[in-house]
């Protein structure tokens, strides 16, 4: 008898199934193993031109490992170039990013474990 490696999806195939998931997936930021999501959730001023905007909301890494996949996430401002950088938030502000997180992970848990038959849990 010879021991089989059992593969998962390539990483094309992942890369395609977090593309079509929505507008969080950055597949310039994500790699074989670590893949990134982030959510501009809050603008911070709405009246500045769009180029020169900044934002509240989160980001997170999934990192595969075997069959499962573990996650990290940060909130923060994402700044005028384009860097994520951990800041201050309101209770009110973080309420709504709550919000928009949690109802991320849900999809996305359900998508992984659909889709690849992965488990998704945080990192701790």
């Amino acid at each position: 008898m010879s021991d089989t490696l059992i593969k998962g999806p390539s990483r094309g195939r992942l890369f395609k199934l977090f593309t079509d998931f929505g507008p969080f997936f950055r597949k310039l930021k994500s790699d074989e193993k670590t893949f990134f999501f982030d959510c501009l959730e809050i603008c911070v001023d709405d009246k500045k031109e769009p180029e020169e905007r900044i934002f509240l909301g989160w980001w997170a890494e999934l990192t595969r490992n075997g069959n499962t996949f573990t996650y990290q996430r940060f909130n923060g401002l994402y700044d005028i170039e384009g860097n994520w950088v951990s800041n201050k938030i309101t209770k009110k502000e973080m309420l709504q990013i709550d919000q928009s997180f949690n109802t991320f992970i849900e999809k996305l848990t359900e998508m992984i474990d659909v889709e690849v038959g992965y488990e998704l849990t945080e990192q701790i």
